[in-house]
C-alpha cells in the first residue's frame, strides 16, 4: 500500500477510540480465536508469542506493533511464558462531502481494514503514548476521553511516520473474505447490505460488485443460504421448535422463516424433516446431537463490556442463551406446515392414489351423515400407502382425520375428530368433533374407538410414530393433491363411495363450466388478472396455484398479467408466490388485481395505499381492484374451493355490469 494514501484517508476520516485493554497471557491459559470487533492495534510489551491473523503468522516480542480490521479472527498461541500486550481498538468513519478520488482509495484500500506487523525503530516514544492512554482510558471523566483520542492521534503519527521510513508492506485484505467469515458467525443476528458495508467500512454497492465477481453471488442471498444450511441442521439435528429455529438463524418469526425455508428447498420446515432426518445422519449421530442447543456455535467475540480474553485482574464474563422448547411452539410449528402447504399442488403418495382410475370431478351433497352413526361393516380390502399395504373396512363409519376434513365433508361423511387448525376452517360445521390438538392426542382417539384413521406424513412422527396410530386402528397415510378433483377420487376410493365421488365431481365441473361462461361474457377477455398481498416487508404476488389464482387462471380461463406469467407461472418455481419490492409491483399488477387481505396483513395494505406507487397503478386509477379473504382463499379443501368459485364469479360479474 502507498503510505500516502494510507494518511490521506486518515486525515479524512473521524475517530473514535472503543476500547483499550492490557493483557497478560500465561502458559496453561486457554485462549480461542477472536474475531476483532472493530479496527485494532496490538502493542507487545513483554514476552513473546505467535500471533496468526487471518491465517498470517507474526513473531510478536517486545515493542512489536500489529494491525488488523474489524472481522478478522486473532489466535495467540505462547512462545515464552508471559506475554503481555495492549489492545487499542477503533472506529474510523468518513464525515460527508468527501471526494470521489477518496472513495476510490478506500474501495482499493481501506487503511483501516489492512493487516501488517512490524518492529517500530523508535519504539519508546510509541510505548510511553500506550501507557498514557491505558491510564486515562480507566478515568471516567469525559475530559480524560478526549486526552486518549489525543494521545491516538499522535501514537497513529508516530506509527506512520516510522512505516514510511522503513518502507513496509501492508497485506491487503480480501473484503469478501472477511464478509464471509462475519456472516458464518452472525448469521442469527439482523443483517442487512448496509449494516454489512458499515462493518466493512465500505459502500454497499462496492461490497456487491466484489461478491458478485468472487462468488457471483449477492451479500444477501448469501445470508440466506448460510442460514438455511443452519436450518437444515437444526431440523435434522434437534428437536427444537419451529420458532425456536427461526430465531436460533436471524428471523423474528416462525412464519417469515418458514416462508423463506420454503422457497429455497421447495418444502416446508417440517416436511423437510420429515422426509429428510433419517438420510441426514447415523442413528448414533442423531441421538447424540438430539438435544442440541440452538446457541449461535461461533468463535469468542467482544460485546459491550463482556469479553473472552482475561484483563490482568478480571475474570471471563462467559455469555449465553437458554432456549426452552414449549408445546405451544410445537403446535403453532404443525400450522405453519399446513398454512405453507396449502394449495401448493402435487401428491408424492403410494400406488393407492396411482390406481385410482378417477379423472373426472364430484358433487357436494347437502345433508352429512355422523360417521359415528351406524354399524361397523366386516367386510375388508387392503389399500396401498406410504407406509405399506393397510387392512381398511370397505365403507368405513367411523373416521379420524388429521388433514382431510374437507374432502370427507364434501361426501357427505363427519370425521369423529381432527387437528386443531384443520377444524378451524371457516367454511365448514365443525360442531361435535373431537379438537384431536397438534400433535394429535393418542388417547383421545382411542377414546373414539375409530375404525379408520387417515394421516398425512407431517403428523405421523411429531405425534408418537406410525405403530402407535395402527394399534389404535387401520392407519394409512396419504398426501392431499390440493385440486378438488383428485381429492374427492381419492376419498372416494378410500371410502368406498365411488358413486359418490364420480357425482361430486360431475357437478363440480358443471359449476365450473357455468360460472366461466358468466364470467367470460361479463367482462374483457383480453384484461390480465394479478392476484397479490401487501406485507410490511414486501408485496407478494401469487401463482396458479393458490389463493384463488387457480380458479381466476385455471377454472375461469382469464389472462395473468404477462410478468405474472413469464416470472412466476411459467418460472418452473415451487414457492406458491413470489416476494416482490414495492418499488417493482407495478410490473406485476394486470388491468385487474385482487388483493388477499387477513388481520395480519391489514394495517400494512392501508399504509401502501397511502403510497404514489399504488395510486398510480392502473387498476387503482380504473376502480379495478378487488379485496377477497385471505384467510378463506388459503384453503384448499373441495369445500372451501367451491365457496371460493361462488366469490369470485360474483365480483367479477357485479364489477362489470
Amino acid at each position: 500500500m502507498n503510505w500516502n494514501d494510507h494518511v490521506l484517508l486518515w486525515n479524512q476520516s473521524n475517530i473514535k477510540v472503543m476500547d483499550i485493554r492490557h493483557m497478560l497471557l500465561k502458559f496453561g491459559d486457554e485462549r480461542h480465536a477472536y474475531s476483532l470487533p472493530a479496527s485494532c492495534f496490538l502493542y507487545a510489551t513483554r514476552g513473546g508469542a505467535r500471533v496468526m491473523m487471518d491465517g498470517t503468522e507474526y513473531e510478536a516480542r517486545r515493542f512489536h506493533v500489529l494491525h488488523g480490521g474489524k472481522g478478522m479472527r486473532l489466535n495467540i498461541f505462547l512462545s515464552e511464558e508471559t506475554f503481555e500486550y495492549y489492545l487499542i481498538f477503533y472506529k474510523a468513519v468518513f464525515t460527508l462531502p468527501y471526494s470521489r478520488d477518496v472513495q476510490q482509495f478506500m474501495e482499493r484500500n481501506n487503511p483501516f481494514q489492512v493487516q501488517y506487523g512490524f518492529k517500530p525503530q523508535d519504539p519508546i516514544c510509541l510505548y510511553h503514548k500506550v501507557q498514557q492512554m491505558d491510564r486515562q482510558w480507566r478515568q471516567s471523566r469525559m475530559l480524560d476521553k478526549l486526552h486518549v483520542r489525543g494521545l491516538f492521534f499522535q501514537f497513529v503519527h508516530d506509527l506512520l511516520r516510522q512505516l514510511n521510513q522503513q518502507g513496509l508492506p501492508a497485506i491487503r485484505t480480501d473484503l469478501v473474505t472477511l464478509a464471509v467469515r462475519f456472516i458464518q458467525e452472525h448469521y442469527a443476528e439482523p443483517l442487512t447490505l448496509d449494516k454489512l458495508a458499515e462493518v466493512f467500512d465500505c459502500s454497499a454497492g462496492h461490497l456487491s460488485k466484489l461478491f458478485k465477481q468472487e462468488l457471483a453471488n449477492s451479500p444477501i442471498h448469501f445470508v440466506t443460504e448460510v442460514r438455511m444450511e443452519r436450518a437444515k441442521e437444526l431440523l435434522l439435528l434437534t428437536d427444537s421448535t419451529l420458532q425456536e429455529i427461526a430465531i436460533g438463524v436471524g428471523y423474528v418469526d416462525k412464519y417469515h422463516f418458514s416462508r423463506i425455508f420454503k422457497k429455497h428447498t421447495g418444502l416446508s420446515p417440517i416436511l423437510f424433516r420429515v422426509k429428510d432426518r433419517q438420510n441426514f445422519t447415523d442413528e448414533k449421530e442423531s441421538s447424540r446431537m438430539r438435544r442440541i442447543s440452538i446457541v449461535q456455535r461461533t468463535t469468542r467475540r467482544y460485546i459491550g463490556n463482556d469479553n473472552d480474553y482475561q484483563y490482568i485482574g478480571e475474570g471471563d464474563l462467559p455469555m449465553y442463551r437458554n432456549s426452552k422448547p414449549s408445546l405451544a411452539a410445537v403446535m403453532l410449528l404443525c400450522l405453519t406446515l399446513l398454512l405453507s402447504a396449502c394449495q401448493t399442488g402435487g401428491n408424492t403418495t403410494s400406488n393407492a392414489n396411482e390406481r385410482s382410475p378417477y379423472s373426472d370431478p364430484s358433487p357436494a351433497q347437502n345433508e352429512t351423515s355422523p360417521a359415528g352413526d351406524g354399524n361397523e361393516t366386516a367386510a375388508t380390502r387392503v389399500f396401498n400407502h406410504k407406509y405399506g399395504e393397510t387392512v381398511i373396512p370397505k365403507q368405513p363409519n367411523r373416521i379420524v382425520t388429521a388433514f382431510h376434513l374437507g374432502q370427507l365433508m364434501a361426501l357427505g361423511v363427519r370425521p369423529l375428530g381432527s387437528s386443531t387448525y384443520i377444524l378451524q376452517n371457516p367454511v365448514l360445521d365443525t360442531e361435535g368433533m373431537e379438537d384431536l390438538g397438534v400433535p394429535l392426542n393418542l388417547e383421545k382417539i382411542s377414546g373414539l374407538d375409530p375404525d379408520l384413521i387417515i394421516l398425512v406424513d407431517a403428523y405421523v412422527d411429531m405425534s408418537g410414530g406410525y405403530d402407535a396410530f395402527s394399534k389404535i386402528a387401520p392407519t394409512i397415510v396419504i398426501e392431499p393433491y390440493y385440486d378438488p378433483v383428485k381429492d374427492i377420487a381419492l376419498m372416494g376410493d378410500i371410502l368406498g363411495k365411488e358413486d359418490e365421488a364420480k357425482l361430486w365431481i360431475e357437478e363440480f365441473e358443471k359449476k365450473i363450466a357455468g360460472a366461466k361462461q358468466q364470467v367470460q361474457d361479463a367482462i374483457d377477455v383480453n384484461e390480465t388478472y394479478t392476484i397479490a398481498s401487501f406485507y410490511e416487508k414486501s408485496p407478494r404476488v401469487y401463482r396458479d396455484e393458490n389463493m384463488g389464482g387457480n380458479i381466476l387462471y385455471k377454472y375461469l380461463g382469464l389472462k395473468p398479467q404477462q410478468k405474472v406469467l413469464s416470472d412466476l407461472i411459467n418460472s418452473g418455481q415451487k414457492p406458491p408466490y413470489a416476494e416482490v419490492s414495492a418499488e417493482v409491483i407495478s410490473d406485476f399488477v394486470g388491468d385487474n388485481l385482487f388483493v388477499a387481505v387477513n388481520e395480519e396483513n391489514k394495517a400494512a395494505f392501508e399504509s401502501f395505499k397511502n403510497t404514489g406507487i399504488w395510486r398510480n397503478m392502473e387498476a387503482v386509477k380504473n376502480n379495478k381492484v378487488y379485496t377477497i379473504d385471505y384467510d378463506l382463499f388459503l384453503e384448499s379443501d373441495p369445500i372451501a374451493v367451491t365457496k371460493q368459485v361462488e366469490i369470485l364469479t360474483k365480483i367479477l360479474i357485479d364489477k362489470n355490469k
